[in-house]
């Protein structure tokens, strides 16, 4: 059975908040994560926040994980942080802008791996930054 983020098209598992997205299906029926249309919306979602973690100085590995998915959530924050790193081949510290097409594609197709389970084509994830910018 696919994972819920599958399901609902938010590979990335996007919890509902003030934000009306782009390509949410009409009838939302988890509670607590958004539903898209299709993945491709999911992750575009995905790089709008991250432009906005990015914008407010959250701009490394560590620091987009440790906010996507804290510790204080129960999530294993650290072993995240190392596996994005190290499958993305990029640098926990490293500094990021959102003009890094190719490393923020490998972060985001990373994060899904972790979030659900998905090794996702390289194209949906480039079309959705594309749709972001």
């Amino acid at each position: 059975m696919a994972t819920r983020g599958i399901r609902n098209d938010n590979p990335l598992n996007i919890r509902h908040g003030k934000s009306q997205w782009v390509g949410m299906r009409e009838k939302q029926t988890d509670k607590a994560f958004v539903q898209f249309k299709s993945r491709v919306y999911g992750y575009r979602a995905a790089f709008v926040l991250l432009r906005n973690y990015i914008r407010k100085g959250v701009n490394t590995i560590g620091k987009i994980i440790a906010r996507w998915a804290p510790s204080s959530d129960g999530n294993n924050t650290r072993a995240y942080i190392d596996f994005v790193s190290r499958t993305s081949g990029i640098d926990a510290s490293r500094t990021i802008t959102f003009e890094d097409k190719d490393d923020l594609v490998e972060i985001v197709r990373s994060m899904a791996q972790v979030e659900s389970g998905i090794i996702e084509s390289k194209e949906i994830i480039e079309q959705a930054y594309e749709m972001a910018h």
